[in-house]
């Protein structure tokens, strides 16, 4: 955009003298000026006349809609068919798949066709341009079984190392579509191994977290979208890992970790929770399976009946309180306080109670857990 107007120089000439020298001011330098080429307004400045046409006339932000969504600068993943009316664009003058232009209705219908690879969609309109990646991973039913097998194997043969786990990669590797599923549950078997303290024990990542986390945290991320019953688990345990009852809750096929989220979120509501034991209930749970050490026994902690009949299955626990990471600490607490008032324990429970008592979590719970403590000591 070329300026507008000119600089004067600050002096005047007079070439017909009147007798009387006199010199006025010079005149005030003209604003530079920026006019918009298209609506005409006129701004003072380049960047407010790039504002004004990124937001304030015709030229819109071209976008890319994937199932009614705004599409954005993170990689998506797309693991579910899709048809060529999820895809819509807004505001396009041009489009481009992998580099090669195409049209907006052959855009979707491509898209609407990959089952397997990344895919790079540019989209313009006049100087605006945008850009977005999607990973295309549409497992076929016959590829996700071989990932689940591969998995029961390992599981039957009772033995978790580095070996096991490539082991159960070479077996599902020759399912190419159900990539991501395989990626998920071994990024999940690696962490169960970090935190077993038979790999890399003690190693933390850049952010201070432990190895074991990470790993969980890749597993979810990847397996998140797949509805079997090892993706379930495995999002069920991580989610109840970092006391996300509402989440791990609604993980009923693994009906163990959802009972136990059930009844953390009843307590924590301040309602009527279960007090009978849901041991009875884990059973046939596929997370059982699939758990860690520490994690089994906060399940088995959590499932403990609360009438007062099965509270030397929390002393047990007690003494390596210190031990256990803040969220399993809150857990173990949590239920310790129910436990040891259910038996008449009043210092034990208030002991407990108040270690929760500031937590933004247990307002609802500690108001009821205190009216019920005076109760019993009265």
């Amino acid at each position: 955009m070329g300026l507008v107007g000119f600089w004067h120089t600050g002096y005047m000439e007079f070439h017909e003298p009147t007798g009387i020298e006199w010199v006025g001011l010079p005149a005030p330098p003209k604003p530079p000026e920026f006019p918009c080429t298209e609506c005409g307004l006129i701004f003072s400045s380049e960047r407010a006349l790039r504002a004004h046409r990124f937001d304030g006339h015709a030229t819109k932000r071209p976008t890319l809609l994937f199932r009614g969504r705004e599409c954005g600068r993170t990689r998506l993943m797309v693991t579910s068919p899709s048809v060529s009316a999820d895809w819509v664009t807004s505001d396009v003058e041009s489009i481009a798949i992998n580099g090669r232009e195409t049209s907006p209705s052959e855009a979707a219908g491509f898209l609407a066709s990959v089952k397997v690879g990344v895919q790079t969609v540019a989209v313009s309109n006049g100087p605006l341009e945008r850009t977005f990646e999607f990973d295309f991973c549409l497992a076929e039913e016959d590829d996700l079984c071989l990932v689940d097998q591969a998995l029961e194997k390992l599981i039957s043969s009772r033995e978790l190392s580095r070996n096991a786990i490539d082991t159960f990669i070479m077996r599902a590797g020759g399912g190419v579509t159900a990539r991501r599923y395989r990626e998920g549950v071994a990024a999940y078997l690696y962490g169960v191994l970090a935190r077993e303290a038979v790999e890399d024990p003690g190693r933390v990542d850049a952010s201070g977290a432990p190895i074991y986390e990470q790993r969980y945290n890749s597993a979810v991320s990847l397996l998140s979208t797949f509805d079997r019953p090892a993706a379930e688990a495995i999002c069920g345990l991580v989610a109840l890992h970092y006391n996300q009852f509402e989440l791990a809750v609604r993980k009923t096929n693994s009906h163990r970790v959802s009972d136990v989220a059930a009844r953390f979120r009843s307590l924590l509501a301040g309602g009527a929770f279960v007090t009978t034991s849901l041991a009875d209930r884990s059973h046939g749970s596929f997370d059982r399976a699939l758990s860690d050490s520490v994690t089994e026994d906060l399940l088995d902690l959590g499932a403990t009946a609360l009438d007062g009949t099965q509270s030397s299955m929390v002393t047990q626990l007690l003494p390596s309180l210190g031990e256990l990471r803040p969220q399993d600490q809150f857990k173990v607490r949590l239920i310790a306080a129910e436990a040891l008032l259910a038996v008449g324990d009043i210092d034990g429970a208030s002991r407990h109670g108040e270690a929760l008592r500031h937590s933004k979590e247990t307002g609802a719970w500690y108001a009821g857990f205190r009216t019920r403590l005076q109760e019993v000591g009265r």
